[in-house]
Formats: structure tokens, sequence, C-alpha cells
């Protein structure tokens, strides 16, 4: 029982973040990831390779 309202408690503070950063539906959420995730494709492509030090 216990669990159960941990977990509900945690989902209603998820749900409050989400809200601050205008996410309300399933919708609003899976475009704010597919933009996060393009976001960070980007900026992988476009970083310089790391070179490995050959001590």
């Amino acid at each position: 029982m216990k669990e159960s309202q941990n977990t509900a408690s945690k989902a209603e503070r998820l749900k409050d973040i989400l809200k601050g950063f205008g996410i309300k539906t399933a919708k609003d959420l899976d475009e704010a990831l597919s933009g996060a995730l393009g976001a960070m494709t980007i900026g992988i492509m476009t970083e310089r390779p790391v070179q490995k030090n050959s001590a």
C-alpha cells in the first residue's frame, strides 16, 4: 500500500515538473523528447573526435 502511494506521489511530482516546462499531454512529451534527441544527435555529430593519447 505504501509503495503504491509513493509511486503515485512521484508520478504527481513528475507531472508538475513537466507542466512547468509546458508539457501537459503525451503528445507534448513526445515532441519534447524528439526535439531533445535531435539536439543531442546534432551535438554529437558536430563535436570534434576525441583523440587517444598514445603514452
